[in-house]
């Protein structure tokens, strides 16, 4: 059976090395036009990024969850119409949006993965136009994501006390707390049992994974309503309290299932539809919870903890040490695979990537930052793998002279010898020792 390529061969990958990465930003979107999606990993870097862009003449809005979903709507609405030109945006953006004319993808913070990587730069260049996806580097990118990716495996020990913590926190009984959300502050929790909250947030994450809780980093999350009240009583209810019978009647036409499951409303669609105000719907809505007929859990912009199972006794918390230490490995490597593609610069970016979806005998892309330096070289790809190759093995072997290196490359001319010597210095693959002689970098 065949299967489709992962090769995009009207995209452009690009790594480029940069302390001033707002710099570097603004002239990769004023030397590329048309749209951009820029991602970043902190909403607070969203608006700032975005500000920054506004401010240099560049049309641009911020994205990202903790947002209204009007406020997502109309900015994301804005981007496809090409009414906003660049939308910076956490990983939350993009999922679903079909927006063919995409010309560039810029990364500034590197991606926990390069699954997660080739998703979102792929969203350049879907019209199969010539499209960039750009990742922006420097030094410490590399240190950050290896301190990000060790941090995400806390203790065993940390994860159960963070999960008896919060039972404690939530007065949450055994056996209890299916499904129910809470509000949940942070750094409010992490005060009260003395913990950092770094640790408790990569604790709390760790618990996500392995499917015991659900933490919504301050998402908006809508308004939900369910009647607590059999179908006979809410009519009786109607009956004696006639003001609230076009409400109720309301309720009912806009969202089903309200008497067996929790529904999201919109108290704002609701006014409409009953030609009132946000207000009094909510009035209204409180007012019925407070007797008992509904529970009405308002719209929140705060985090929240949801639990996936039943709250259980934190003995019965099954965390395998072999599963823990097997899912440690699988994140480093992925890491790792992040960090040599963010790196090398001898190998084509696209012939990394699709490496790492399975595809092994592919040719050089032609168009990336890596293989642009190459053709430069005007060698072909056997001549320059063979050059590189031979100059790897003996330096490795010793250091030598210049003299010495290129007389004893073998097969190829002296010239294209020295076009692959200085190609492999300027890519800091070879340098000059204390005694002036080549050596090969480890």
């Amino acid at each position: 059976m065949l299967q489709k390529s992962f090769e995009r061969k009207n995209l452009s990958y690009v790594v480029l090395n940069e302390e001033d990465k707002l710099g570097r930003l603004l002239k990769v979107l004023n030397s590329i036009k048309g749209t951009s999606a820029v991602y970043v990993r902190s909403r607070k870097k969203t608006r700032e990024i975005a500000q920054f862009l506004y401010q240099n003449n560049v049309s641009a809005d911020f994205y990202h969850a903790g947002l209204t979903n009007e406020e997502r709507n109309k900015k994301q609405h804005n981007w496809i119409e090409n009414r906003t030109r660049v939308i910076v945006s956490t990983n939350a953006f993009g999922m679903g949006i079909d927006k063919p004319d995409v010309r560039t993808v810029v990364h500034l913070d590197l991606p926990d993965s390069l699954e997660a990587y080739f998703q979102e730069a792929g969203r350049a260049g879907r019209d199969e136009k010539k499209a960039y996806a750009v990742l922006l580097v420097q030094e410490s990118d590399r240190m950050d994501l290896e301190q990000r990716i060790i941090s995400s495996f806390p203790p065993i020990d940390a994860i159960k006390q963070v999960y008896q913590a919060l039972a404690n926190f939530f007065q949450i009984p055994i056996g209890s707390a299916y499904n129910e959300s809470y509000n949940f502050n942070i750094s409010t929790f992490s005060t009260q049992y003395n913990m950092q909250v770094t640790a408790v947030f990569n604790c709390l994450k760790f618990l996500e994974r392995e499917g015991y809780l659900i933490l919504s980093e301050a998402n908006f999350t809508p308004s939900r309503i369910k009647i607590e009240i059999s179908k006979d009583d809410l009519y009786e209810f109607q009956v004696k309290n006639t003001k609230f019978d076009l409400f109720i009647k309301t309720l009912l036409r806009s969202y089903t299932g309200l008497f067996e499951n929790y529904s999201k409303i919109d108290e704002f669609e609701l006014a409409k539809r009953l030609s009132t105000t946000k207000d009094k719907v909510v009035n209204g809505l409180s007012y019925l919870h407070n007797i008992n007929v509904i529970d009405y859990i308002k719209q929140t912009n705060l985090p929240q903890i949801t639990y996936t199972t039943e709250r259980l006794n934190v003995n019965d918390i099954r965390i395998s040490p072999q599963n823990y230490k097997e899912r440690k490995e699988i994140a480093i490597k992925k890491m790792e695979s992040v960090i040599y593609y963010s790196s090398t610069l001898h190998k084509c970016r696209s012939q990394i990537l699709l490496a790492y979806f399975g595809e092994k005998d592919t040719f050089r892309c032609g168009v990336c930052d890596v293989c642009l330096e190459r053709n430069k070289l005007e060698l072909s790809d056997i001549e320059f793998s063979n050059v590189s190759d031979q100059l790897k093995q003996l330096l490795q072997k010793t250091p030598m002279t210049l003299t010495q290196l290129v007389n004893a490359v073998q097969g190829i001319r002296e010239d294209k010898t020295i076009k692959v010597l200085q190609w492999l210095v300027d890519n800091k693959k070879i340098k000059t020792n204390a005694e002036n002689l080549l050596e090969w970098r480890k």
